[in-house]
């Protein structure tokens, strides 16, 4: 049982922090990872889903944020040999819901000869992880992706898909959304357009204006919190759209071909270096100045993790601390703020009834790292009570307390505040 602080509360004092970035999903296929991925399509699979292919023995260079040696990548075909229409989508079993993320990779489309492959690779967000990706013939797909080809022989080189679940308050176009929407940005989406001739010359594309034979880099950038999904090819902003609810869900990697002619020899796309990163600065608000410690500068609170408790996942951290300096976190359903405590340095930011993990395995050492992280059982937060199931709704206010030291010796100190509310 964890043992009471009884102290007196005063005012609250917010403080602002700086956003965090955690990378959720880091893929440079040197392996077969297959294992990571689940695989949608449409009935018809007549290609391969090649994992830890090496291009660069293929001919291919190697991928432009690739280190030397690392010549792995996810090799994709469709309608190879069968002549029907074909469409393959790759989810990674890596659930993302953050408020805020980017998904990036390296993109080659490869073919050989003129224009004519009608593929189009497929990069997309908060997929169901069943259902294909296909921008026509039939129009397929769940959450949002964006589709082009690498030789421009469609009238529809580059298009974006929103679910119909999506579609913002006022707008009233869904699924494969026409060339005309404002989301387009003027640029159209043939490779004859001005902008694309500009982002994309021969040499050293194949065909000016289509990715073709070459690394492209593809970013999608995520704003669950403005609504807001934003398409961009080598860091150039491309196409970008509003949202309506939220972009959660699984990212994909495809290939499609709409059309039932077999594409013409060497036609496949390559993928390498995917990686989601969250953007968000991590669970929770940050609230109440902490301290300045003996570092410097005042230790912070983050957390990790989802705030749904039926995922029981959250791991609190404490940064920015003395190294080797011993601390715990505590907890408490209030806000509140008191002046050297106990005659520590610091801002209690608890009141009410607060709990200590100070349980086996719970008081944390800083190490050199000057950091400590617990993982935080949501079946079991301590109170001075006893431990407390943690329900939808409820709200929890943690702080990091650790040894210090001052002009006057040995002491203890706080970070700030983090409040999480559970869902």
């Amino acid at each position: 049982m964890s043992r009471p602080l009884v102290l007196a509360a005063a005012g609250s004092l917010a403080a602002s922090v700086a956003s965090a970035q955690s990378v959720v999903i880091a893929d440079n296929f040197e392996s077969d990872t297959s294992a990571n991925y689940t695989i949608g399509d449409d009935g018809t699979i007549d290609g391969v889903q090649e994992f830890g292919f090496d291009y660069v023995a293929a001919g291919i260079p190697l991928a432009p944020r690739s280190s030397m040696g690392d010549t792995g990548g996810l090799r994709l075909t469709v309608n190879t040999t069968a002549g029907i229409q074909d469409a393959i989508t790759c989810f990674h079993n890596t659930l993302v819901d953050a408020d805020s993320y980017t998904l990036t990779v390296d993109a080659w489309m490869n073919f050989s000869g003129t224009a004519g492959t009608t593929e189009h690779a497929h990069v997309g967000v908060a997929g169901d992880g069943v259902t294909f990706n296909q921008l026509f013939s039939p129009i397929s797909g769940s959450g949002a992706y964006i589709a082009f080809d690498g030789d421009g022989g469609s009238g529809s080189d580059y298009r974006w898909f929103r679910d119909s679940a999506n579609t913002p308050m006022g707008e009233t176009d869904s699924t494969t959304l026409p060339n005309s929407h404002p989301s387009y940005l003027g640029n159209g989406s043939n490779n004859s357009g001005a902008f694309f001739q500009a982002l994309f010359p021969a040499p050293p594309s194949t065909i000016a204006g289509s990715p073709g034979n070459i690394w492209t880099t593809v970013e999608v950038a995520v704003d669950n919190v403005a609504g807001q999904i934003s398409f961009s090819f080598d860091g150039v902003l491309t196409f970008q759209g509003d949202f309506g609810g939220r972009f959660d869900g699984l990212v994909s990697l495809g290939l499609g071909d709409v059309f039932s002619s077999i594409g013409i020899a060497d036609s496949f796309v390559v993928y390498d270096n995917l990686e989601v990163v969250a953007e968000d600065g991590g669970l929770g608000t940050n609230y109440c100045l902490a301290v300045v410690n003996s570092t410097g500068v005042a230790g912070s609170m983050s957390a990790d993790g989802s705030v749904n408790v039926a995922d029981n996942n959250v791991t609190l951290n404490a940064n920015d601390l003395p190294n080797n300096a011993f601390g715990f976190f505590i907890v408490s359903p209030n806000q509140g703020f008191v002046m050297n405590p106990g005659g520590s340095t610091g801002n209690l930011c608890l009141s009410g009834n607060i709990g200590r993990y100070v349980g086996p395995g719970q008081i944390q050492n800083t190490m050199s790292a000057g950091s400590f992280s617990l993982a935080a059982d949501l079946t079991a937060v301590p109170s001075p009570s006893g431990p407390i199931l943690t329900m939808p709704g409820m709200t929890w206010n943690f702080q990091a307390w650790f040894r210090d030291s001052g002009p006057m010796g040995a002491t203890s100190n706080f970070t700030d505040g983090l409040e999480i509310t559970f869902l």
